[in-house]
């Protein structure tokens, strides 16, 4: 029997594609972003780590252990249990990591079951995967939500770990084959909010907004940095602050000026 590896299944997921939706996290990605917000999901193997709780004003001392090995169908069992929402809502499922192409696979399989279903289907990726597989998974997937994070070929490589011409010829293969995309664009304070380098991203969205179905802007946020801790992995951004409502509200109004509808967060 097939399996996948998982590090979560969030139901009634709202941010993650339209209407209501359950999001399947697989593990393992092969970038390593310094922003990270699930740094959890990089490695493909389990981790179990200690926690605290606290439970009627005591701490109490435990267990926590992020990845399990799950088949297919215990998947879609838990995925489908919510087909009424979907129905009612618009709503489906989505993919997400990680990077869900670390393990295509079962990435295709759990695709093609999902639309045997007849579910609406949405991939959350960085677009760092082989071309031939994006080819492979392209009718069995209604929607790419489809990370930017850098133009700059030596910002991106800094800051993730990987060039970035490999995802921004995915991309340009995607909207070329008329799949429905929407770009997301993680706000990183002084990683990708310099002037020269948000031009550059405003004119790589304005030079391919026929094609396009809207963009999503989703500020930096700090809830994470209690699972590098941990994890006791190296935090990468330090004390840098979350962009504020004002900074997210100009750039929305800059990027609106390609005619692509531009909503903060997914």
């Amino acid at each position: 029997m097939s399996t996948v590896d998982i590090f979560d299944i969030k139901r009634f997921a709202v941010h993650d594609g339209p209407g209501i939706r359950t999001t399947v996290f697989m593990k393992g990605c092969p970038l390593r972003c310094w922003w990270c917000h699930n740094p959890e999901s990089q490695s493909m193997n389990s981790v179990t780590v200690d926690v605290e709780r606290k439970l009627n004003g005591k701490s109490i001392k435990g267990l926590k252990t992020y990845g399990e090995s799950v088949d297919l169908d215990g998947v879609m069992e838990t995925v489908l249990r919510d087909r009424l929402f979907y129905e009612e809502s618009g709503g489906g499922v989505t993919f997400s990591g990680g990077e869900p192409l670390m393990q295509y696979a079962a990435l295709e399989s759990l695709l093609k079951i999902s639309k045997r279903n007849g579910l609406h289907t949405a991939l959350d990726t960085s677009g760092f995967g082989r071309k031939d597989h994006f080819e492979s998974i392209l009718k069995y997937t209604d929607l790419f939500l489809y990370d930017l994070k850098n133009i700059d070929r030596d910002l991106h490589r800094e800051y993730t770990g990987v060039d970035n011409k490999l995802i921004l010829s995915n991309a340009d293969y995607l909207l070329k084959k008329g799949a429905r995309v929407i770009f997301r664009i993680p706000v990183i304070p002084g990683i990708n909010t310099m002037d020269d380098e948000l031009q550059r991203l405003l004119s790589f969205v304005d030079e391919r907004k026929a094609m396009l179905e809207e963009v999503h802007l989703l500020p930096y946020h700090r809830i994470a940095e209690s699972k590098y801790a941990r994890l006791k992995m190296k935090k990468q951004m330090g004390d840098v602050k979350e962009p504020d409502a004002s900074f997210m509200e100009g750039l929305r109004e800059r990027f609106e000026t390609t005619g692509l509808k531009v909503s903060i967060g997914g």
